[in-house]
């Protein structure tokens, strides 16, 4: 049994073939491991994802910006 998972990833890749530089995050719906957490684990886990998803929008909207600018 698995004791530790990703829950949430972000990458900043960049392919030289085709200079293109890409931002992709990842997350996981916890909702179907409820039931492998106390309710005060869920509830941590769940508003703690919720803010780093936000919050990492935020750095790639700001990345975009960024990059885009330099297209400008």
């Amino acid at each position: 049994m698995k004791h530790e998972a990703r829950l949430l990833a972000y990458e900043l890749l960049y392919s030289r073939n085709d200079s293109q530089l890409v931002t992709q995050r990842t997350t996981t719906d916890i909702s179907s491991l409820k039931k492998y957490f106390t309710e005060e684990e869920y509830i941590t886990l769940k508003t703690t994802l919720s803010t780093a998803t936000r919050l990492l929008d935020e750095v790639h909207n700001k990345i975009e910006a960024e990059l885009n600018a330099r297209k400008a």
